[in-house]
């Protein structure tokens, strides 16, 4: 555990989505984060339904990465727009 509490592949997945994407405050755009969201979604779906039945150590750190996934992708910043119109 670190300061944080993170396990050793947690901040594995952490890390590898920083580098990715940036951290959680650094906006990208509003369909490319949904579109993240809705695959993370579907694989923790799968991850907890594999688990149910498999309680291996490969299912669980499926879901440890799935979990952290979704939690990254819901608390990511979206840029916002705003929309004038010269009238």
């Amino acid at each position: 555990m670190n300061d944080y509490g993170h396990s050793e592949t947690e901040d594995l997945i952490i890390k590898a989505l920083k580098m990715q994407y940036g951290s959680i405050h650094e906006a990208l755009d509003e369909e490319v984060v949904q579109d993240k969201i809705d695959i993370c979604k579907r694989l923790y779906e799968r991850a907890v339904n594999d688990y149910r039945i498999n309680q291996s150590a490969k299912n669980y750190n499926i879901l440890i990465t799935a979990m952290i996934s979704l939690q990254y992708w819901n608390q990511k910043k979206v840029k916002m727009f705003s929309i004038t119109e010269d009238f």
